[in-house]
Protein backbone atom coordinates (compact mmCIF):
# COMPACT_ATOMS: atom_id res chain seq x y z
CA UNK A 1 0.00 0.00 0.00
CA UNK A 2 0.97 3.59 -0.75
CA UNK A 3 -0.28 6.87 0.08
CA UNK A 4 -0.52 10.04 -1.62
CA UNK A 5 -1.61 13.35 -0.39
CA UNK A 6 -3.20 15.53 -2.83
CA UNK A 7 -2.33 18.83 -1.40
CA UNK A 8 -5.37 20.83 -0.75
CA UNK A 9 -7.97 18.54 -0.62
CA UNK A 10 -9.33 18.76 2.81
CA UNK A 11 -12.31 17.09 3.95
CA UNK A 12 -14.90 19.55 4.61
CA UNK A 13 -13.82 20.87 1.14
CA UNK A 14 -14.37 17.43 -0.61
CA UNK A 15 -17.46 16.32 0.90
CA UNK A 16 -18.77 19.73 -0.07
CA UNK A 17 -17.26 19.40 -3.82
CA UNK A 18 -15.42 22.92 -3.13
CA UNK A 19 -11.96 21.09 -4.07
CA UNK A 20 -12.14 20.69 -7.54
CA UNK A 21 -8.52 20.46 -8.45
CA UNK A 22 -8.56 17.20 -10.42
CA UNK A 23 -5.86 17.83 -11.92
CA UNK A 24 -4.13 17.30 -8.58
CA UNK A 25 -5.62 14.08 -8.11
CA UNK A 26 -4.51 12.55 -11.39
CA UNK A 27 -0.82 14.32 -11.20
CA UNK A 28 -1.10 12.19 -7.46
CA UNK A 29 -2.26 9.15 -9.18
CA UNK A 30 0.50 9.43 -12.08
CA UNK A 31 3.22 9.66 -8.46
CA UNK A 32 1.58 6.59 -7.30
CA UNK A 33 1.43 4.41 -10.73
CA UNK A 34 5.24 5.88 -10.97
CA UNK A 35 6.17 4.19 -7.40
CA UNK A 36 4.76 0.90 -9.08
CA UNK A 37 1.10 0.48 -7.76
CA UNK A 38 -1.74 -1.60 -10.08
CA UNK A 39 -5.23 0.05 -9.04
CA UNK A 40 -5.43 3.14 -6.82
CA UNK A 41 -8.57 3.40 -4.46
CA UNK A 42 -9.31 7.04 -2.15
CA UNK A 43 -10.04 8.04 1.16
CA UNK A 44 -13.58 9.96 0.09
CA UNK A 45 -16.40 8.62 -1.03
CA UNK A 46 -17.48 11.84 -1.98
CA UNK A 47 -14.86 11.83 -4.53
CA UNK A 48 -17.00 9.03 -6.69
CA UNK A 49 -17.95 12.91 -8.68
CA UNK A 50 -14.82 12.57 -10.28
CA UNK A 51 -14.85 8.93 -11.10
CA UNK A 52 -14.95 8.90 -14.86
CA UNK A 53 -12.83 11.28 -15.13
CA UNK A 54 -9.84 10.31 -13.14
CA UNK A 55 -10.64 6.54 -14.67
CA UNK A 56 -10.07 8.15 -18.01
CA UNK A 57 -6.82 9.97 -17.13
CA UNK A 58 -5.29 7.45 -14.99
CA UNK A 59 -4.05 4.37 -17.11
CA UNK A 60 -4.77 1.59 -13.78
CA UNK A 61 -7.99 0.29 -12.10
CA UNK A 62 -9.47 3.74 -10.05
CA UNK A 63 -12.27 3.26 -7.75
CA UNK A 64 -12.55 6.74 -5.95
CA UNK A 65 -15.27 5.44 -3.77
CA UNK A 66 -17.15 2.63 -2.07
CA UNK A 67 -21.03 4.47 -3.73
CA UNK A 68 -19.89 2.87 -6.92
CA UNK A 69 -20.77 -0.43 -5.59
CA UNK A 70 -24.58 0.34 -4.07
CA UNK A 71 -26.03 -1.09 -7.66
CA UNK A 72 -23.97 -4.36 -7.51
CA UNK A 73 -24.75 -4.65 -3.52
CA UNK A 74 -28.40 -3.69 -4.20
CA UNK A 75 -28.34 -6.72 -6.30
CA UNK A 76 -26.67 -9.03 -3.73
CA UNK A 77 -29.52 -8.51 -1.33
CA UNK A 78 -32.01 -9.65 -3.18
CA UNK A 79 -35.95 -8.41 -3.62
CA UNK A 80 -36.43 -8.39 0.31
CA UNK A 81 -33.21 -6.44 1.54
CA UNK A 82 -32.38 -3.01 0.82
CA UNK A 83 -28.51 -1.18 1.47
CA UNK A 84 -28.05 1.48 3.70
CA UNK A 85 -26.00 3.82 3.33
CA UNK A 86 -23.88 5.28 6.56
CA UNK A 87 -22.31 8.34 5.79
CA UNK A 88 -20.01 11.76 6.89
CA UNK A 89 -22.75 13.67 5.39
CA UNK A 90 -26.30 12.25 4.22
CA UNK A 91 -27.46 15.87 3.15
CA UNK A 92 -24.52 15.98 0.41
CA UNK A 93 -25.62 13.08 -0.89
CA UNK A 94 -27.17 14.81 -3.77
CA UNK A 95 -28.60 14.49 -7.11
CA UNK A 96 -24.59 14.91 -8.57
CA UNK A 97 -23.52 12.04 -6.38
CA UNK A 98 -27.18 9.78 -7.18
CA UNK A 99 -26.10 10.53 -10.32
CA UNK A 100 -22.51 9.33 -10.39
CA UNK A 101 -23.01 6.42 -8.28
CA UNK A 102 -26.13 5.09 -9.61
CA UNK A 103 -28.10 5.17 -6.10
CA UNK A 104 -31.69 5.43 -6.46
CA UNK A 105 -33.85 7.81 -5.10
CA UNK A 106 -35.36 5.65 -2.52
CA UNK A 107 -31.85 4.80 -1.17
CA UNK A 108 -31.45 4.46 2.59
CA UNK A 109 -28.91 7.38 3.63
CA UNK A 110 -27.89 7.93 7.45
CA UNK A 111 -25.36 10.26 9.19
CA UNK A 112 -24.59 11.52 12.40
CA UNK A 113 -25.56 14.70 13.55
CA UNK A 114 -22.74 17.23 12.43
CA UNK A 115 -22.30 18.13 16.10
CA UNK A 116 -21.19 14.52 16.44
CA UNK A 117 -17.74 13.91 17.83
CA UNK A 118 -16.47 12.15 14.43
CA UNK A 119 -18.05 14.63 12.34
CA UNK A 120 -16.41 17.29 14.09
CA UNK A 121 -12.84 15.41 14.35
CA UNK A 122 -12.81 14.41 10.51
CA UNK A 123 -14.45 17.70 8.96
CA UNK A 124 -13.17 20.24 11.40
CA UNK A 125 -10.54 18.62 12.97
CA UNK A 126 -10.96 20.23 16.21
CA UNK A 127 -10.09 17.87 18.35
CA UNK A 128 -8.73 14.53 18.31
CA UNK A 129 -10.53 11.27 17.16
CA UNK A 130 -11.38 9.24 20.18
CA UNK A 131 -12.53 5.97 18.79
CA UNK A 132 -14.93 4.50 21.57
CA UNK A 133 -16.79 7.62 21.17
CA UNK A 134 -16.95 7.30 17.81
CA UNK A 135 -17.38 3.88 17.37
CA UNK A 136 -20.46 4.12 20.05
CA UNK A 137 -22.23 7.21 18.09
CA UNK A 138 -21.81 4.90 14.87
CA UNK A 139 -23.39 1.77 16.70
CA UNK A 140 -26.11 3.91 18.00
CA UNK A 141 -27.16 5.54 14.70
CA UNK A 142 -27.04 1.81 12.86
CA UNK A 143 -28.91 -0.21 15.86
CA UNK A 144 -31.42 2.84 15.82
CA UNK A 145 -31.44 2.83 11.46
CA UNK A 146 -31.80 -1.40 11.58
CA UNK A 147 -35.09 -0.91 14.01
CA UNK A 148 -36.28 1.72 12.01
CA UNK A 149 -35.93 -0.47 9.04
CA UNK A 150 -35.72 -3.66 9.63
CA UNK A 151 -35.39 -4.57 5.94
CA UNK A 152 -31.65 -3.33 5.81
CA UNK A 153 -29.31 -6.28 4.43
CA UNK A 154 -26.22 -4.78 3.75
CA UNK A 155 -24.42 -1.55 5.36
CA UNK A 156 -22.84 0.51 2.73
CA UNK A 157 -19.94 2.70 4.21
CA UNK A 158 -19.19 6.12 2.25
CA UNK A 159 -16.26 7.18 4.55
CA UNK A 160 -13.12 5.56 4.14
CA UNK A 161 -12.61 6.62 7.89
CA UNK A 162 -15.27 4.05 9.10
CA UNK A 163 -13.86 0.51 8.49
CA UNK A 164 -12.85 0.62 12.78
CA UNK A 165 -16.50 0.68 13.25
CA UNK A 166 -17.41 -2.68 10.43
CA UNK A 167 -17.06 -5.25 13.49
CA UNK A 168 -19.06 -3.13 16.17
CA UNK A 169 -21.90 -2.68 13.67
CA UNK A 170 -22.03 -6.36 12.22
CA UNK A 171 -22.37 -7.15 15.71
CA UNK A 172 -24.50 -5.29 16.72
CA UNK A 173 -26.89 -5.23 13.90
CA UNK A 174 -26.66 -8.79 12.47
CA UNK A 175 -25.87 -7.48 9.08
CA UNK A 176 -22.55 -7.31 7.06
CA UNK A 177 -20.47 -3.69 6.20
CA UNK A 178 -18.74 -3.01 2.83
CA UNK A 179 -16.39 -0.70 3.75
CA UNK A 180 -13.14 1.31 1.84
CA UNK A 181 -10.56 -1.82 3.03
CA UNK A 182 -13.57 -4.47 1.24
CA UNK A 183 -13.01 -2.49 -1.58
CA UNK A 184 -9.26 -2.15 -1.82
CA UNK A 185 -8.99 -5.68 -0.58
CA UNK A 186 -11.22 -6.52 -3.74
CA UNK A 187 -9.18 -4.72 -6.26
CA UNK A 188 -6.30 -5.34 -5.47
CA UNK A 189 -7.31 -9.49 -5.69
CA UNK A 190 -8.48 -8.40 -9.10
CA UNK A 191 -5.79 -6.11 -10.50
CA UNK A 192 -2.45 -7.81 -8.34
Amino acid sequence: VRIERVPGAFARAVVSGEFTAVGEFIAAGMRLIDSGVTAIITTCGFLVRHQDELARALPVPVETSTLIHYPALKRSVGAGGRVAILTIDASAIDDGIRAAASIDREALVFSLPPESHFVSAILDASSPLDLPRATAEWAGLAVDVKRRHPDVAMWLFECANMPPYTDTIHRATGVPVFDALAMGRILFARHH
